[in-house]
């Protein structure tokens, strides 16, 4: 928050409101708050992806992948065994079962004498047509089973492609036949088994059910026949699916960690155990939610292949600053402000405390359809007063209210302009790596050529 201007609770053309002046977190993993707005942007641009693609005659498919695991087993240690170990400045980064999917070359086919020199032989991924895929990781803990890690990714296939890295581009789409998508199937159960299984037996999933395939179909929406909607088989949307993890509810007597950390206010907040929603004690729920925070820190929860959303024209990034940037865009959406309050630093805090602010934005959106400064003013200092700090509302001019959006646009344009700067440093740097490691991977190939195999 800015201590000299506090915040301004301001009214959109749209109907809406914002709240101008606070910091973000933007941690998606473990707020509420941003990860609502986070998430919803997440799946809009899902969406429009996946739609585009089936359009141009492409592919996609749902890709659900889990691993067996019991009450016994530390969150980190599946995730790893998942996603994953992370970079530190002593250890590398250790591939998890779901990098190990599209590597190798089986997958990525390989190079073969025939005789007559070297020509190429094409993997399943050129058989398929695959263009990348969109990968979110899901979380859920109970009593019984123990934490719930697992996957869900929307796969494109049916693509021809030219160029590599920044410069592939699509040039045309086919539909892959069944028996390339049966040998494309069989072998990621296979990879995805056999990577677990190394990582830790007690993880080994059953083929059939560690990894599950549901085909996207397009429907002409009802309500506008110029708008596609993509569904999976049996009518959820895939894009909800991977990217609204706060808007599910937990199965099979598991709970969420937002549903972990509602049931913790539940409890300090004085509601009786049997009362509060989820489940356990409030040691149970705090040390799950402890745990949970230190096994997601520096993992990305929603993650595209490395120029997915350049080859679909989509513009963003996966990384935390690209999640802050979409809670400034968001706040913009709305269009310009017609009224607004400003509400200094201890007038903010003390409703922050009071658990008032959300109160205080829906004061300020209105339902009475009175947009009135004046009128915008009373509402959110009714609310106010419940926190003894009616007196910090100030209502705002026109001019103020005008100068606080234009200072929100140039702020807006700032951030697109850096955002833009920091992924192509970052797509320099994620090229960089990628050579080291190919080298690396070349030369560990020479050496068990010329050594063989060892035994122990």
């Amino acid at each position: 928050m800015d201590p000299a201007s506090g915040v301004i609770v301001a009214q959109t053309a749209a109907g809406t409101a914002v709240v101008l002046g606070l910091m973000r977190c933007g941690r998606i993993w473990l707020c509420p708050v941003c990860a609502a707005t986070i998430r919803h942007k997440r799946a809009e641009e899902i969406t429009t992806a996946v739609v585009e693609w089936i359009k141009q005659g492409g592919t996609a498919y749902l890709v659900t992948f889990t691993a067996r695991h019991g009450h016994t087993d530390r969150l980190a240690d599946l995730m790893d065994a998942l996603q994953g170990t992370r970079k530190t400045a002593d250890t590398p980064r250790r591939p998890g079962a779901y990098q190990r999917l599209i590597t190798g070359g089986t997958w990525a086919g390989r190079r073969a004498t025939d005789g007559r020199g070297h020509a190429d032989r094409d993997g399943i991924r050129d058989r398929i047509g695959y263009v990348g895929m969109i990968r979110a990781t899901e979380v859920t803990v109970g009593q019984v089973n123990g934490w719930h890690p697992h996957i869900h990714a929307i796969v494109l296939v049916g693509g021809r492609t030219e160029g590599e890295r920044a410069d592939k581009r699509v040039v045309g789409t086919f539909t892959p036949g069944d028996s390339a998508l049966r040998e494309w199937e069989d072998h990621w159960r296979a990879v995805w088994t056999r990577t677990l299984r190394a990582v830790n037996p007690a993880y080994t999933p059953d083929q059939k059910h560690g990894v599950d395939f549901k085909r996207l179909e397009t429907e002409r929406d009802a309500n506008d026949l110029a708008e596609y909607i993509a569904k999976t088989q049996d009518g959820r949307s895939p894009a909800l699916e991977l990217a609204r993890a706060d808007l599910k509810a937990a199965a099979g007597g598991n709970v969420t960690p937002f549903e972990l950390l509602g049931r913790i206010g539940d409890l300090t907040g004085g509601v009786p155990e049997e009362e509060a929603a989820g489940q356990g004690t409030l040691e149970w729920n705090l040390g799950r939610w402890h745990e949970y925070e230190r096994a997601t820190k520096g993992r990305r929860a929603i993650e595209w292949t490395r120029y997915l959303r350049q080859i679909l024209g989509i513009e963003g990034g996966d990384t935390e600053a690209d999640d802050l940037d979409l809670l400034a865009a968001a706040d913009a959406e709305g269009g310009e402000l017609r009224a607004g309050v400003a509400v200094t630093e201890n007038g903010w805090t003390a409703v922050a405390r009071r658990g008032l602010d959300l109160a205080a934005t829906e004061a300020a959106e209105g339902t009475d359809g009175n947009t009135d400064p004046a009128a915008v003013g009373d509402r959110v200092r009714e609310v106010l007063a419940l926190a003894d700090v009616a007196e910090t509302v100030v209502v705002l001019t026109s001019a103020e209210v005008a100068d606080a959006y234009a200072d929100m646009l140039a702020a807006l344009a700032l951030r697109r302009e850096e955002a833009i700067a920091r992924r192509r440093r970052e797509a320099e740097d994620h090229d960089q790596d990628d050579d080291v490691e190919t080298a690396q991977e070349r030369a560990r190939r020479h050496v068990a050529r010329r050594t063989g195999p060892t035994t122990h």
